[in-house]
């Protein structure tokens, strides 16, 4: 089987891929969704100059210490005064408030004195106005968020500040997980000797919902084939077909077999990756996508954020790929292999802010520590020369610093 490259993979699995229909939800309900359609204002904000401190709206001119004014009214946040200031008056605002017209500048209260509806101000007030202009956060016509940004929390409170209360956004992606292999069962159960937990299903569940979409982890595949078949066909209710292990060339391996029998075309077979060699790519009549991964939980995961994030990113219309990072490695490492490899890393930044690196010596894909302390994938070409302690690593960033 031909072997071919990471980027050629993901060219080919990307390919045609069109985002996933919008739907139109309460601002709630939106959080942690991408935008389907960009977000303009409708109006300045705020749509008046408004106080930012507690205080009194005076003319310009009479924004001086000795000034002896007299109030005439009140300008509580969220409702203005009614009328103009005229020489010799002052209005009592609030922070938020709107400034009175004639107002050019709020005189802070902790420099004025009231007596009665009199007030005096007995220090210099000062340079800053404390007037927010209208506009000054937003103007009409502006664009807030554009389509396939992620509406983080202080997106969707600009969102909510724009006085949106429904906003379109795309549907989650619907992954089926299908775990396959009669040694796996499931956490909790009395294991006989040779049996192995099913992990990997529940760590690439948790991906799949933190990357936007909806995983629906399906029971433990057989290696039977009939079964295989109708556990499959009850479950291709997804955007994604995610099949863990069983695709390899044992007669017991009866993944790609079953899927052909539904129609599905293989795209390529095999990756040239370690670790994730066995990564597969089908598609179905109806355009829906196959995706296979590795069974050994850290060969999944990796491939995972390889693959499947991509992939899902392309479906949501994300407009933020992942990028490599450059960082400085703390040891040296060996010389590449024949394959572009992924170390499983700890980031970190000193104390200048510079990034360093530390790849785990533990790399074997069934190790599954490594990967619980991993918050970074170094990137090896193939063939690399060997690397010291200094040099600069390509780092794809997995986790949290």
């Amino acid at each position: 089987m031909t072997l071919i490259s990471l980027d050629e993979a993901r060219a080919l699995l990307l390919a045609d891929v069109a985002p996933v229909e919008a739907e139109i939800l309460p601002i709630a309900e939106c959080g942690g969704r991408t935008l389907a359609a960009d977000i303009v204002a409708a109006r300045d904000q705020p749509p008046d100059p408004v106080s930012a401190m507690d205080g009194y709206a005076v003319r310009e001119a009479e924004a001086v210490a000795g000034a002896g004014l007299r109030v005439i009214g009140d300008a509580p946040a969220g409702t203005p005064f009614g009328g103009s200031l005229t020489p010799g008056t002052a209005v009592r605002i609030a922070t938020g408030g709107v400034v009175p017209q004639g107002a050019g500048r709020v005189v802070i209260q902790e420099i004025v004195e009231r007596d009665g509806e009199t007030i005096r101000i007995v220090a210099p007030p000062g340079a800053a106005s404390y007037v927010r202009p209208a506009g000054c956060d937003f103007a009409a016509g502006q664009l807030l968020v554009a389509a396939g940004e992620m509406l983080t929390p202080a997106r969707l409170g600009l969102a909510a500040a724009a006085n949106r209360g429904t906003l379109q956004v795309r549907r989650r992606p619907r992954v089926a997980i299908f775990a396959s292999g009669d040694e796996l069962r499931e956490p909790g159960s009395e294991l006989a000797p040779g049996t192995i937990v099913n992990s990997a299903a529940y760590a690439l569940a948790e991906l799949v919902t933190a990357w936007g979409g909806t995983a629906i982890r399906h029971p433990i595949l057989p290696d039977d084939r009939r079964q295989c078949t109708e556990q499959i066909s009850a479950g291709l209710d997804a955007d994604i077909i995610l099949p863990l292990g069983g695709a390899s060339v044992g007669e017991r391996d009866v993944l790609r077999p079953v899927l052909e029998s539904f129609g599905a075309r293989m795209v390529f077979e095999r990756i040239s990756v370690q670790p994730g060699k066995p990564c597969w790519h089908a598609r179905l009549p109806d355009g829906r996508l196959v995706l296979g991964l590795p069974g050994n939980p850290a060969s999944a995961f990796v491939c995972a954020h390889l693959l499947l994030k991509p992939l899902m990113l392309a479906l949501l219309g994300r407009a933020e790929p992942d990028r490599l990072v450059a960082a400085v490695l703390t040891q040296g490492m060996p010389e590449g292999a024949d394959r572009e490899v992924y170390w499983r890393a700890r980031l970190r930044a000193d104390g200048a802010g510079r990034l360093e690196v530390t790849p785990d010596e533990r790399q074997d894909s069934s190790l599954q520590t490594p990967l619980a302390s991993a918050n970074a994938l170094i990137r090896r070409l193939p063939n690399a020369p060997p690397a010291a302690a200094g040099d600069l690593a390509d780092v794809l960033i997995i986790g949290g610093l």
